[in-house]
């Protein structure tokens, strides 16, 4: 019976908000798992507000590209089946990661009084300062 109430208690947490990482400055491998599936980008919203993308296809394949579309160095990271792998963690890794699908899907249309609720995608990543 306890195991139920700590499950239930732990997935009414995950929904509540987005699923979150609190990793220690200069943790190293460090894997961020964005989604299982085939992807087009991984995204990034960093804590000054800036948005970058990952390419998992196309010409920028395999670096960070800002909104402006300027490469950013991207020597400190790789790409593994929907993961990010970060060699060395810093602050300024901190930040919201998500993933654009590879195929998309036209909504349908949901019969009067049905309704689904949104995906919870994305996850934050926190970086702690070492003491």
């Amino acid at each position: 019976m306890k195991t139920i109430i700590l499950f239930l208690a732990l997935t009414s947490f995950a929904y509540a908000g987005s699923l979150g990482l609190a990793i220690p400055a200069g943790a190293k491998d460090v894997h961020l798992p964005i989604t299982i599936g085939d992807i087009k980008a991984i995204t990034r919203k960093l804590k000054n507000g800036s948005v970058e993308t990952w390419n998992v296809v196309g010409p920028n394949k395999g670096t960070w590209v800002d909104s402006k579309g300027k490469k950013i160095d991207s020597s400190n990271y790789s790409y593994k089946a929907g993961t990010i792998v970060i060699k060395k963690v810093s602050k300024n890794d901190e930040g919201f990661y998500d993933y654009e699908p590879l195929t998309t899907f036209a909504p349908e249309k949901l019969p009067p009084g049905v309704h689904v609720d949104p995906v919870q995608r994305g996850l934050d990543l926190t970086v702690i300062s070492s003491v």
